[in-house]
């Protein structure tokens, strides 16, 4: 009997003594923080941004994405310390843009799952900020998502995922932006991205003919000084006939951000026309031809090319 009692002893002591090595081989492994970091980076890498979000504690998958895909190869924990407090530092190391960089990320534990099974959370969730300033327009692209600044609140910015690469451009027909770029390694980090628009040969060849159909408006009135235009003659004597006008060069326009910094301003210089009309001297009463050039310039302002709507308002 007693041989039969210790036997059964010994089974079920194995067996306690093999769960509890069972959970602690697990808190040591799976549920680790070591293990909670590396499964984040991991999901980064590999493009899994619905589990990445659910592992950084946040609600939702942030609008804009690490690019490329993941933007980080190779992540790999490369040291932990343990705090005072409980918690635990953990570094780790991966390859992004062709670079090694390192960040620290901060967990803390959650409550034991069934009293037994250790669970991690980020004391400090690993996402950082965007800020964005965009001069000449109140749009950006940002890993190849449009954002609206006006939707973003002020000052105008984005919650990210840490590692991340994060570019901002902007390309319309009317304006572009040359592309600037950040890396975001520090959770909780704040990282400007300020992008200036410039203007679009499309917008200034828009702008150009705009002015073009303009001057054809003053060619048509037959008067020594058209109404609403930038040029006009003056004569002493008997106009007889109609007085007709001619482009002899257009001007050039060019296009300049406004103070406001969301118009252009526009000036079109080394514009020339010409005056023709038969005048009768009022000393002798003979007739002749009187031509004149006159040189000119315009400036204004267009609007409109945040809505991709120009207008060209002339002063």
């Amino acid at each position: 009997m007693w041989p039969i009692v210790r036997r059964f002893g010994v089974i079920a002591f194995g067996v306690i003594a093999l769960w509890l090595l069972s959970v602690l081989v697990i808190n040591l492994s799976l549920g680790s923080p070591a293990r909670s970091v590396q499964t984040y980076l991991d999901a980064l890498e590999e493009g899994n941004f619905g589990l990445a979000a659910t592992k950084a504690g946040i609600d939702s998958v942030p609008t804009v994405l690490p690019e490329p895909s993941g933007s980080l190869t190779d992540p790999r924990v490369v040291g932990t310390r343990t705090l005072d407090t409980g918690g635990v530092i953990v570094l780790a190391e991966y390859e992004i843009h062709g670079e090694t960089a390192t960040t620290f990320f901060t967990l803390e534990p959650e409550e034991p799952v069934l009293w037994l099974f250790t669970t991690w959370r980020f004391s400090e969730a690993p996402t950082a900020t965007l800020n964005y300033e965009v001069l000449g327009d109140n749009r950006v692209d940002v890993n190849g998502s449009r954002l609206s600044l006006a939707d973003l609140g002020f000052p105008a910015a984005s919650t990210v995922f840490v590692p991340g690469a994060y570019e901002a451009s902007l390309t319309t027909a009317w304006v572009v932006a040359p592309a600037t770029e950040v890396l975001a390694v520090g959770p909780g980090e704040k990282y400007s991205l300020r992008i200036q628009a410039e203007t679009t040969n499309e917008l200034t060849d828009t702008v150009t003919a705009a002015v073009e159909s303009y001057l054809e408006g003053c060619m048509a009135q037959e008067v020594l000084q058209p109404v609403g235009c930038p040029f006009g003659v003056s004569i002493s004597d008997r106009v007889i006939g109609s007085p007709q006008w001619t482009v002899l060069d257009y001007p050039l326009v060019s296009l300049r951000l406004g103070s406001d910094r969301s118009s252009w301003g526009m000036v079109a210089v080394g514009g020339v026309v010409e005056a023709s009309v038969s005048v009768q001297s009022l000393f002798d009463g003979s007739l002749s031809e009187y031509n004149e050039t006159v040189s000119f310039f315009l400036d204004g302002v267009v609007r409109g090319t945040r809505t991709d709507e120009p207008v060209l308002n002339l002063y």
